[in-house]
């Protein structure tokens, strides 16, 4: 299930393990939401294009345990800073 990663230079992405709680496909930008942690669970919403979405949804359905590397990038709009969490790959548990 792994999406290729096409940065091959780069040795240590970040990652996070958890359970699949939303798939949200839309026509350009997609997502998965993980709800993360033990005793203190919280979510966090990883992001990617579709064609990206389209490759491994078939894979994961709701409450699967994945693992999902991913990389933050930042941007600035309107004078506000706005932070992602893009998704690479993601491997079942």
């Amino acid at each position: 299930m792994d999406s290729n990663i096409k940065n091959d230079k780069q040795i240590y992405f970040n990652q996070v393990k958890g359970t699949i709680t939303e798939l949200n496909s839309s026509e350009e930008f997609c997502s998965i939401t993980l709800e993360v942690g033990h005793e203190n669970t919280r979510n966090v919403n990883l992001n990617m294009k579709k064609f990206q979405f389209d490759k491994i949804e078939k894979d994961l359905e709701l409450g699967s345990k994945i693992v999902a590397r991913f990389y933050i990038v930042s941007r600035k709009k309107n004078d506000r800073w706005y932070t992602s969490a893009n998704l690479l790959d993601v491997q079942k548990v």
